[in-house]
């Protein structure tokens, strides 16, 4: 009886250590590699989706700090120690990450790791904190679309700033048809508001807006157009945020070799250049006069 005891405690004993993946494992950290050993396989390393980016807001999820709208109306949760998601609130944006099941049944999050804009530029991890992505628009008053980090430009002059007002890739007709639009108070009923730098400038009923966040030359760029801007340049009218003290008086308008260039002054020596072609004179000195802070400035 004794023997038959003996050899049942045995077998049980081998079963459990095959349960638990053997018995070469090191007591002092088996409980550890076991739970590591779960998590790995509910992770999902190298994702990437494309979808709008949103605040939490109320919900039953315990986890995220945002979420990814998806275009068929299904989302994802968000977080991230290496990204500024509060940037990209409103942005058309692709994520990339590792993603896992949520504690509650049937969602997911992503841990994101870089965020890429439209254009294919992008926010590392190393310099999201300095920038921004960006709040932008892909009709006339919805906001979409992010940025990438990258250097700052020096203080610049305004002869170089008429220089990248004049882009060739302004598609013909755009400057046309907003010379001659009515530009009287009551038609600028759209508002562009950062809530990564803190500013506001108003917007004519009939131009559409995109954001491009930070820039390899500008701290802030946005553009203007009469029609749907789908990439850097397409906008004949520019709003930047660029280093470096004001070059002429808080509000003054420059015209000069077909440009015209607006300066606003902001902080910690930064300025606003307001700039496009010379028959968009009375535009650029509108916005340049209506450019202020929100109610909550981020920088």
């Amino acid at each position: 009886m004794q023997q038959r005891r003996l050899v049942l405690l045995c077998a049980l004993l081998v079963s459990a250590c095959t349960f638990f993946g053997g018995g070469d494992a090191d007591p002092q950290t088996d409980g550890n590699a076991a739970s590591s050993s779960i998590r790995s396989v509910a992770q999902t390393a190298n994702v990437t989706y494309t979808g709008t980016v949103r605040e939490a807001g109320i919900s039953v999820y315990q986890e995220g700090t945002h979420r990814l709208i998806l275009s068929d109306g299904r989302f994802i949760l968000l977080e991230s120690d290496e990204v500024d998601l509060n940037g990209y609130v409103g942005e058309q944006a692709e994520v990339f990450g590792t993603v896992r099941p949520t504690v509650e049944e049937g969602g997911v999050i992503m841990r994101v790791e870089r965020i890429t804009l439209a254009d294919g530029t992008e926010i590392s991890s190393a310099s999201a904190s300095e920038a921004a992505s960006a709040a932008s628009s892909v009709a006339r008053s919805s906001e979409s679309t992010p940025v990438t980090a990258s250097s700052v430009r020096p203080a610049s002059s305004l002869a170089t700033a008429s220089q990248a007002a004049s882009s060739a890739a302004v598609p013909a007709g755009r400057v046309e048809a907003m010379a001659q639009a009515d530009l009287s108070a009551g038609q600028w009923t759209q508002q562009y508001c950062s809530t990564h730098i803190g500013f506001c400038f108003p917007v004519h009923r009939n131009w559409w807006y995109q954001s491009f966040g930070t820039t390899t030359s500008n701290l802030w760029h946005v553009e203007i157009s009469s029609e749907e801007i789908t990439s850097l340049g397409q906008g004949p009218l520019v709003v930047r945020l660029v280093s470096g003290a004001l070059q002429g008086g808080d509000g003054a308008v420059n015209v000069s070799g077909g440009v015209a260039t607006g300066q606003r002054a902001w902080t910690d020596d930064r300025h606003f250049e307001v700039a496009g072609d010379a028959r968009l004179e009375t535009a650029i000195r509108y916005i340049t006069s209506s450019i202020e802070a929100s109610e909550e400035e981020s920088l």
